[in-house]
């Protein structure tokens, strides 16, 4: 079973609210497991396999792990991996668009509080 970790700067909550995201944008079936896992089914690259992810929290970051267990028959190793890959690529890189758009909303913001304070003197 192939498998990759990423280490995260983000909360827990954070990263569970991008992968359950994620996980309903592929409209695919998936349960949490008694051990706190989330166990799915998903097509990456035309290939249907099951995969179990997990969340953990390493102060003050946050540890994701995707793991191929039930891989689509035909996918050869570099297959499984690169299918773990995508799906902690698409978790991680959800996280940090949401992020650049806070931050670019923040400060949209901030600049228009500035302009306003100083055109009103």
């Amino acid at each position: 079973m192939k498998s990759v970790e990423r280490i995260l700067p983000y909360t827990k909550q954070l990263v569970l609210y991008a992968l359950y995201d994620i996980l309903d944008s592929e409209e695919c079936e998936y349960d949490k497991t008694e051990n706190g896992c989330i166990a799915a089914r998903i097509t990456v690259y035309g290939n249907r396999s099951g995969f179990t992810l997990s969340v953990s929290e390493a102060p003050p970051n946050t540890v994701l792990t995707v793991q191929v267990n039930d891989p689509c028959s035909v996918l050869s190793e570099q297959g499984e991996l690169r299918a773990v890959d995508y799906l902690a690529d698409r978790i991680e890189q959800l996280l940090e668009n949401e992020l650049r758009i806070s931050d670019l909303i923040i400060s949209k913001r901030e600049k228009q509080i500035t302009e306003k304070a100083t055109t009103s003197y």
